[in-house]
């Protein structure tokens, strides 16, 4: 693991150098490929007790998921469908969703020239608005259930990194739901302006943020949390609550 480790770091350097990115990443792939998802974070880990900034290890996510794509089907496979993990990654596929909504509303929107009350786009707008605020309670779970317990083994800059951008990623939710809301007091081409931009950061951003979840730390959480403490992760999960959209039982209850 030291001369991985040691390879990372230096692969870590390169990249931020901008030096031959295309050859560099075909080497991280190289690397990546021969280790897990548990064995990579916590390489990663030891970087960052050595000084390495957090931000500087999503360099590594292009690469890592580029290499790893079927590693979340075989995690899937190998998740009864009430597991945590599982009911997270069925929230991720509805987020997904959402953002596709999200995207069509917005590109409809920026053709139109003026408000129409009566255009149902509007509608969908709000609702889609209404169902990004709700993926608070998704984040809400992974950050008092799970990511705890994946901290408890030691590695912590996965969840860190995610919990950041959590943080990064609610004003524009926020923001977003609040447009929806004032369209018709506001004035219509900085109110196109504003929703365009705020929903290109926000899908971009959080496209990635799912990807990164689900090829790289529920992997490692799978990994290095102990199977005892699968069943308290449920029941903390419980308490704090799912979304709307959250599927717990196979026959689509609610």
């Amino acid at each position: 693991m030291n001369d991985k480790k040691e390879r990372l770091k230096e692969i870590l350097e390169r990249l931020n150098n901008d030096e031959d990115i295309a050859g560099v990443k075909e080497e991280a792939r190289k690397l990546i490929d021969e280790i897990s998802a548990k064995d990579l974070s916590e390489a990663e880990q030891a970087l960052i007790n050595e000084g390495l900034e957090e931000t500087k290890l999503r360099h590594l996510c292009a690469a890592h998921l580029e290499v790893m794509a079927d590693e979340l089907d075989e995690l899937q496979r190998d998740l009864e469908y009430s597991h945590p993990l599982a009911v997270l990654i069925r929230e991720h596929d509805e987020i997904l969703d959402t953002l596709n909504r999200l995207e069509i509303a917005v590109n409809k929107i920026d053709k139109l020239d003026e408000y129409d009350p009566n255009n149902k786009i509007f509608e969908e707008l709000k609702d889609v608005g209404e169902i990004l605020l709700e993926t608070e309670k998704h984040h809400e779970r992974e950050e008092e259930a799970l990511f705890p317990e994946v901290d408890e083994k030691g590695i912590t800059g996965p969840t860190r990194i995610m919990r950041m951008e959590h943080d990064d990623l609610w004003p524009y939710k926020e923001e977003i739901a609040e447009l929806s809301n004032d369209v018709s007091e506001m004035d219509f081409e900085e109110f196109k302006r504003q929703i365009k931009e705020l929903s290109e950061h926000l899908i971009l951003t959080l496209r990635d943020h799912i990807y990164k979840e689900n090829n790289i730390l529920y992997p490692t959480a799978k990994d290095v949390v102990d199977e005892d403490k699968w069943e308290g992760i449920k029941k903390l999960s419980d308490e704090i609550g799912y979304c709307s959209f959250t599927t717990l039982e196979e026959k689509g209850e609610k």
